[in-house]
């Protein structure tokens, strides 16, 4: 079965394409999807978007939260802040940090000092976890 990705900010299309898994983290925890999956709606909190792609590729995104609407074969993400990340060395997840602060502090979020003080969290556990999605 295959299963459609779209993650969109209002501003552009930020990831679009068929995916084998991603895991996102929900309000209410991280969770994974797979092709086929039941029906959902549910809100995200900041954290990381694993995705794997059908030709097994990684792709790692922040977001800044979020809603995300699941259906079997379609996955739709709106976001307001992104950053797509593409190496997980220590050094580049720190710059990456920085960038994302960046943007948070130019932003409206209303929930930003929350999102200040999570990110290095979120981006420890995207570096300790980097061999996460290699499966099969």
């Amino acid at each position: 079965m295959v299963c459609y990705l779209s993650v969109v900010n209002p501003e552009e299309l930020i990831y679009s394409g068929i995916i084998n898994k991603i895991q996102v983290s929900g309000d209410k925890g991280e969770f994974g999807v797979y092709p086929g999956h039941l029906q959902l709606l549910s809100c995200l909190k900041a954290g990381i978007l694993y995705i794997l792609d059908e030709n097994n590729n990684v792709y790692y995104i922040y977001l800044s939260g979020g809603i995300i609407e699941i259906q079997p074969q379609r996955i739709n993400i709106l976001t307001n802040i992104f950053f797509k990340i593409s190496k997980l060395d220590e050094k580049s997840i720190l710059i990456i940090e920085n960038d994302i602060k960046k943007k948070l502090e130019n932003s409206f979020i209303v929930n930003k000092k929350r999102l200040l003080k999570e990110l290095p969290y979120e981006l420890k556990k995207l570096y300790s976890n980097k061999t996460f999605m290699k499966i099969n």
